[in-house]
């Protein structure tokens, strides 16, 4: 791509993807959460190199599986992963290491996220490139992974 277009379709991203949406954990926050999820510092904020990486890896990577942050991760291993690592939780509240997982009618996992504290979630909204992996109110991300036909579940990661 020549060096014109490919200002022109980063900037399109950055305009898209205002940086304003974007929360950065305070460090007092990455400190009480680093046991838990030890990524989260290093891909808050980060853009994949290629389309691919998922919501799944996203989440695996901020509690600390290499490598996941940059691969599509499949439903099967996030699965695993999510049975091994975690726990089911009711009822609405959220705190560090909250894995929340938007099912569909048939149980599968359409969507996941992991809360960084109470007020705020760590999500890849996207398989394209040009969504980042951020930290956004936690009330936010619900509201719009919001669909009538799917279910929101908490698991807490245990350590």
């Amino acid at each position: 791509m020549a060096s014109a277009g490919r200002q022109a379709v980063c900037r399109y991203v950055e305009l898209e993807n205002d940086a304003g949406r974007h929360h950065q954990p305070s460090s007092t926050t990455l400190r009480r959460s680093r046991a838990l999820m030890p990524g989260v510092k290093a891909i808050a904020g980060t853009y994949a190199t290629a389309s691919g990486p998922n919501c799944f890896g996203a989440v695996m990577a901020a509690a600390g599986v290499t490598g996941a942050e940059t691969e599509w991760m499949q439903l099967e291993p996030f699965e695993k992963w999510l049975a091994a690592q975690c726990r089911p939780i009711r009822g609405s509240r959220s705190k560090p290491g909250t894995v929340l997982v938007w099912r569909d009618p048939e149980r599968v996992a359409q969507h996941a996220a992991i809360c960084v504290d109470e007020d705020f979630a760590l999500e890849k909204p996207s398989q394209g490139w040009m969504t980042p992996r951020w930290v956004r109110p936690l009330a936010e991300i619900i509201q719009t992974n919001r669909a009538k036909w799917q279910r929101l579940e908490r698991h807490q990661l245990e350590r």
